[in-house]
């Protein structure tokens, strides 16, 4: 039992914030749906504390891993404490 409170605050320290990769640094979030690009998937990032930025740096992360160069995001949705970033990724030349 004297394990179990160090554990669980080693486990909400690491489910701080989000960072972007270094990949993710180099994508672009689009405002308007690219054009003569292709759409290399869809993405959802992911926040369990409600915060739109950090979903958001989920989704670059997981664009970034697919090799896109930028996201357009199509929709953000809260549930309860959680906020989910739907975004589709692009790969432009």
């Amino acid at each position: 039992m004297k394990y179990l409170f160090p554990l669980i605050i080693l486990t909400a320290c690491s489910s701080g914030t989000v960072q972007l990769t270094e990949k993710a640094k180099e994508l672009e979030v689009y405002g308007n749906k690219p054009k003569d690009c292709r759409v290399a998937g869809r993405v959802v990032g992911v926040d369990k504390n409600g915060s739109k930025e950090l979903a958001l740096n989920h989704a670059l992360n997981q664009a970034a891993e697919i090799n896109a160069t930028g996201v357009f995001v199509n929709q953000e949705v809260p549930n309860g404490s959680v906020m989910n970033v739907h975004a589709t990724a692009y790969q432009c030349d």
